[in-house]
């Protein structure tokens, strides 16, 4: 007697019909086994990293379309792989926890925009995970190859080095403040900062380029906000680390916004997270350099001796970025 798949089985065999990729050569088994197995060339080293997304820790349900949770999924754990320098994505896998009454379009949904992000970055999805929860969640483990540049660490910032960011800060924390209150209004009036903390863009060019010019002593992306982001450089390098954004670093559109809420920009620029930029420390020799390759960094702060982030230019209270 033939035995009747059930909603897990064929689920599965939809991700296994789904998650095809004849144009990967190195991937030479995928979904369907208890792992992938991956063809790997001579001198170079996997970087691999995983996320996740928590319903009521990292969204809640009310504003979180499945297209947003594939789309973000994929491009924070890029950003990972961004922040370590010269480093191109290979694959990943991906598992996540369900409902058991999670509707099966919002499964197939999820699926499709995850696909189109995978091709759209240049790398397959080569397996993964599936459990019932009492709580949706979605997580995913990403790996990589080493270019030319090395590898760079959060570990290597010294007294005198410069803080630089690069891409977006705090325009995704005000994004959030507007999909948590609702506000009609305001999504209409500001969807760049909707868009900022949905589509955060992995700044994958930026970052090999960072490693292969050995333009910076330490970076991290910028996940947990600006304070934050500078804490684990002092924690890890062992300096002080002073932040102090100037004018040029807040985008016109979170003026506008601040502006509305009676609240200084440096307020999310600081404190809020998950706008997944860049953020390195380099010798003030390379300034100009950088200012060359990349006109968009712009300088935040300075390292010095001793220990602790310390915030300049900003007397408002600053709390660093949590998840909800």
């Amino acid at each position: 007697m033939k035995q009747k798949k059930g909603a897990e089985g064929r689920l599965i065999e939809h991700i296994e019909k789904t998650f095809r990729f004849p144009g990967d050569g190195r991937l030479l088994l995928g979904p369907g086994d208890d792992c992938a197995v991956l063809r790997h060339g001579a001198g170079r080293d996997l970087v691999i990293t995983t996320d996740e997304m928590v319903e009521g820790t990292h969204y809640l349900a009310r504003f979180a379309a499945p297209e947003d949770l594939a789309r973000k999924l994929m491009r924070i754990n890029l950003s990972d792989l961004a922040a370590m320098g010269d480093v191109r994505p290979v694959s990943c896998v991906v598992g996540s926890g369900l409902r058991k009454n999670t509707p099966p379009e919002f499964t197939r949904r999820f699926m499709r925009a995850l696909k189109a992000e995978a091709l759209r970055f240049g790398i397959s999805i080569a397996g993964g995970n599936l459990a019932g929860a009492r709580e949706n969640h979605f997580y995913m483990t990403v790996w990589g190859e080493t270019g030319r540049g090395k590898v760079v660490t959060r570990y290597g910032a010294k007294p005198g080095d410069l803080l630089f960011n690069v891409g977006a800060l705090g325009l995704a924390a005000a994004g959030l403040e507007i999909l948590l209150r609702g506000a009609a209004a305001e999504k209409k009036k500001y969807p760049e900062l909707i868009n900022a903390f949905w589509r955060p863009e992995p700044l994958l060019k930026t970052g090999a380029l960072i490693g292969r010019e050995g333009l910076a002593s330490a970076m991290l992306d910028n996940s947990d906000g600006l304070a934050r982001s500078a804490a684990i450089i002092s924690e890890l390098s062992g300096c002080r680390v002073l932040v102090s954004p100037g004018e040029g670093a807040c985008a016109p559109v979170l003026r506008a916004y601040s502006a509305a809420k009676g609240r200084p920009w440096r307020y999310y620029a600081i404190g809020g997270g998950e706008d997944y930029g860049l953020v390195f420390t380099a010798a003030p020799a390379k300034l100009a350099k950088i200012k060359r390759l990349l006109p968009a960094a712009a300088v935040v702060g300075r390292v010095e001796k001793g220990r602790g982030a310390v915030i300049e230019n900003f007397d408002g209270k600053i709390k660093s970025f949590e998840h909800f």
